[in-house]
């Protein structure tokens, strides 16, 4: 009686191994489960790669409104940042002399024109972007009233380094990207003969006249380098490489199942996309862009 009951234990225990094997989808008729990817189509597209170098907005011209005489400030109608013309009055000015004069003209009218304050004139156009007096203050002769920016010398200056100096000539268009993300098209209009001796850079000059910047804004400007016209491009987060990244590889598709190891040769490259050199890859192959990483060659795919 025993042994029939261990007997009946050890074909039940038989039965269970042999259920469970044949439910197990991993072995069902010899296949591995297909991975999970996702997949783009190579494109045929414009690529081009720049330079980026800091700039920042300065006037070249700037103009300094001095006393002419020594006395006080009579009359004053501008305040900072107000604009004026070039030989438009600026201030009054009243000596103590004209002071003095003021009881001889009710004896001497002919004094009066003597007793009048002397004028101060602007030297340029543009906005006062210094004011260093107000009304009644005294002035000496010489003393410096205000500084006046011309908004048409408005300039870019970039900072190059040197290595970088002969990419850049007068006439090179550019691109100034602003803070806002906006962007101004433009070209480099001149160079500085002199070196920035700690950084080592070389100062070029992009003229902005027409453009309302303030002065001291920091800027971005791009420069083109190279340019490819129709590449096969793909998104970067396609491509992989071993440890040294000398060897650059793509997990291609091949009749939506398989994924195929192609290895590729980098070409331009931007902060999306990257230009790939294969006879293997054309326009319009799918390779994956998610779930190929450490993945072998000719592995079984599911594009999600």
């Amino acid at each position: 009686m025993e042994k029939w009951r261990t007997g009946t234990l050890v074909c039940l225990v038989l039965l269970g191994c042999l259920g469970s094997c044949k439910n197990d989808p991993s072995q069902k008729d010899g296949m591995n489960v297909p991975i999970a990817v996702q997949a783009v189509a190579v494109v045929q597209q414009d690529i081009a790669e720049y330079h980026t170098f800091n700039g920042v907005t300065v006037y070249q011209k700037k103009e300094n409104i001095r006393a002419n005489v020594t006395g006080y400030i009579s009359w004053l109608p501008h305040e900072l940042g107000s604009s004026i013309r070039a030989g438009q009055t600026f201030a009054q000015v009243r000596t103590k002399e004209q002071d003095a004069l003021r009881e001889a003209v009710t004896i001497d009218s002919t004094l009066k024109k003597f007793s009048q304050p002397l004028s101060v004139y602007s030297n340029g156009t543009g906005t006062i972007t210094a004011l260093n007096v107000q009304k009644n203050d005294y002035v000496a002769e010489g003393d410096l009233l205000a500084t006046i920016s011309e908004p048409s010398s408005l300039v870019v200056q970039v900072n190059v380094p040197f290595v970088y100096e002969h990419d850049l000539t007068v006439g090179t268009p550019c691109e100034i990207i602003l803070g806002n993300g906006n962007t101004v098209t433009a070209h480099i209009s001149g160079n500085l003969p002199i070196m920035d001796p700690i950084p080592q850079s070389h100062i070029f000059l992009i003229a902005l006249p027409k453009e309302p910047l303030p002065e001291n804004l920091n800027v971005q400007v791009r420069i083109l380098d190279h340019e490819r016209k129709g590449a096969k491009a793909l998104p970067v987060n396609a491509l992989q490489s071993n440890e040294l990244m000398t060897d650059y590889w793509v997990m291609k598709v091949v009749d939506d199942t398989l994924a195929v190891k192609q290895n590729v040769t980098l070409g331009l490259k931007t902060d999306t996309l990257i230009e790939v050199i294969s006879d293997a890859l054309q326009v319009g192959d799918k390779v994956l862009t998610e779930g190929a990483y450490q993945m072998q060659d000719s592995t079984l795919i599911a594009v999600q």
